[in-house]
């Protein structure tokens, strides 16, 4: 059976057990009535409260407590009767060996969602973006056999990519290619595209944590002391139709909006994390399980 992740999503919320099972409650209102046995993990996203209880029951079945501050995790909670948590992250280590596999579905999706985002635009508005290449590229990442030639076509899908958006842009913004670091001279797109992809970092290591995953344990990027190389990894396939896409149509259609940061977070807010969730799941699943990971394609 896939268990089921519980979200404390209300300030003030008290979480306890009531006759064998997990109860949240707010203001006297029942928010959700779970049984331990259909239950992951409960995260708790807002300052909150649970019972001792609580602790005890989650210890004895096996569910984690995740405790987040603005959607990163800082605490938790794993059962030192059964860590589901241990078993998975065993099991992560072991997949070690299949990290040309991992790295190339990664970089499958990400490469044919770049290739979704500026068909979409060369459809709407006539432009000959070299897409072609990109779908060769697609195609090709998933035969290489070693991370080293994955990252080398990630890198030539990259500059086509890039070179793409750059014609979509208006030339008032001054974006001449992917800049990844502030400095003073970075222009405004580049500075939307790292709020973007920060506030998607958030949201996937918050998936990645929830489902019990460890994201320190990475597959595509190098391990690196207090780098959580596995939130990088799987935030490859979201970058373009969660970021680029609708940062490339604020630029077309209001581009003094870009220089805006309220407005960027504003419109990024809207980020499908019901999507990312369901990817964080299975890749736990293709880890436990030891079944195929397949990336999230996009339209």
């Amino acid at each position: 059976m896939d268990k089921k992740i519980a979200f404390v999503k209300d300030y003030g919320a008290y979480v306890r057990v009531n006759n064998g099972l997990f109860e949240c409650v707010v203001n006297k209102e029942v928010k959700w009535k779970l049984s331990p046995v259909e239950l992951h993990s409960i995260v708790f996203l807002v300052n909150s409260s649970l019972s001792s209880e609580v602790v005890r029951l989650a210890n004895e079945n096996g569910v984690d407590l995740v405790f987040f501050y603005n959607h990163e995790p800082y605490a938790k909670l794993i059962p030192a009767k059964y860590g589901g948590s241990f078993k998975l992250w065993t099991m992560q280590l072991k997949s070690r060996k299949r990290k040309v596999e991992f790295a190339r579905s990664f970089i499958h999706g990400k490469i044919h969602n770049q290739l979704v985002t500026l068909r979409y635009y060369e459809k709407k508005y006539g432009y000959d973006l070299n897409t072609k290449r990109l779908d060769e590229l697609s195609t090709e990442v998933q035969f290489v056999e070693s991370v080293e030639e994955v990252m080398t076509k990630e890198a030539e899908a990259a500059r086509i990519y890039w070179r793409g958006v750059k014609s979509l842009l208006p030339k008032s913004l001054g974006f001449k290619g992917r800049r990844k670091r502030q400095s003073e001279n970075i222009d405004v797109f580049n500075v939307a595209l790292n709020i973007g992809y920060g506030m998607l970092r958030k949201i996937v290591w918050s998936a990645i944590v929830s489902v019990g995953l460890n994201p320190y344990i990475g597959f595509l990027h190098k391990f690196r002391e207090g780098r959580p190389s596995l939130v990088f990894d799987l935030m490859e396939e979201f970058r373009s139709p969660f970021v680029d896409k609708p940062l490339i149509g604020m630029a077309r259609e209001r581009p003094d909006d870009v220089s805006e940061a309220r407005e960027v977070y504003s419109l990024l807010s809207r980020i499908n994390e019901e999507e990312i969730y369901t990817q964080a799941r299975r890749l736990a699943k293709a880890i436990i399980e030891g079944v195929e990971y397949t990336p999230f394609m996009a339209k």
